[in-house]
């Protein structure tokens, strides 16, 4: 790990946090990039795989995939439910594993309810192979 690269990164993702900037810290820090797809209802979710993310084998940790996927999903039921919402609960299948390139997470409806909706998302490294699915169940809380 570059330690030079990370103190920057760290900066940048602190200055966006205390400017109340959307780009929260987190997704600063790991270079997220959205792409909202209005016709099909979709949110895709582009991440560079850094080595903040490696558990202590070198692979990618299970809770930094499940990370992704839920700001996907949630990103998908904001943008296209117009109400923010809450995660009621996911379920992770974990398929294969990457150690480099990049990360593409696209969360969809399975079904959009009053209140709660049923979401998927599918994580697949550039070599288009599926790494994970999750599911998940999510809660509006009314209008923001």
């Amino acid at each position: 790990m570059d330690e030079k690269i990370m103190i920057n990164k760290t900066k940048k993702a602190v200055q966006a946090h205390n400017n109340a900037s959307p780009d929260l810290f987190l997704y600063s820090l790991m270079d997220f990039e959205f792409i909202y797809d209005e016709k099909e209802e979709t949110v895709t979710l582009v991440v560079p795989i850094t080595d903040v993310m490696y558990n202590q084998l070198g692979y990618i940790h299970g809770g930094i995939m499940a990370y992704i996927a839920d700001t996907a999903m949630g990103h998908l039921c904001a943008a296209f439910n117009n109400e923010p919402s809450v995660t009621l609960e996911l379920k992770t299948q974990f398929i294969k594993t990457a150690t480099s390139g990049t990360l593409t997470a696209k969360a969809s409806f399975i079904r959009k309810g009053g209140h709660v909706q049923f979401v998927e998302c599918t994580i697949h490294n550039d070599k288009a192979q599926l790494l994970n699915k999750i599911t998940g169940t999510f809660y509006s809380q009314g209008k923001a």
